[in-house]
């Protein structure tokens, strides 16, 4: 079970995100602070931390986490989508 989670979320228009109680932000995109949370995360060395998206309703979705790469077959198809329409810009 992951214990260390980065939380990205959306607070007066702008996106950021906390660990522990400190918040990074603001960033202008979701995937911007997605990519920074990852970034941040890689860095903490920890074997078992997540970065999770966290939407207005309080539902939260796991973007990454350390370990081997587990992928549903719908996030699998909306990471290649992801991939082929940023390959196309």
């Amino acid at each position: 079970m992951t214990n260390s989670h980065f939380v990205v979320s959306q607070r007066d228009s702008v996106w950021q995100f906390s660990f522990k109680g400190d918040m990074t932000g603001p960033f202008t995109s979701r995937d911007a602070a997605i990519a920074a949370a990852i970034a941040e995360a890689a860095a903490v060395g920890d074997d078992a931390v997540e970065v999770v998206v966290r939407d207005a309703d309080m539902r939260t979705e796991t973007v990454w986490r350390t370990g081997p790469l587990k992928l549903s077959d719908t996030e699998a198809e909306r990471l290649a989508a992801d991939i082929e329409r940023e390959s196309d810009a």
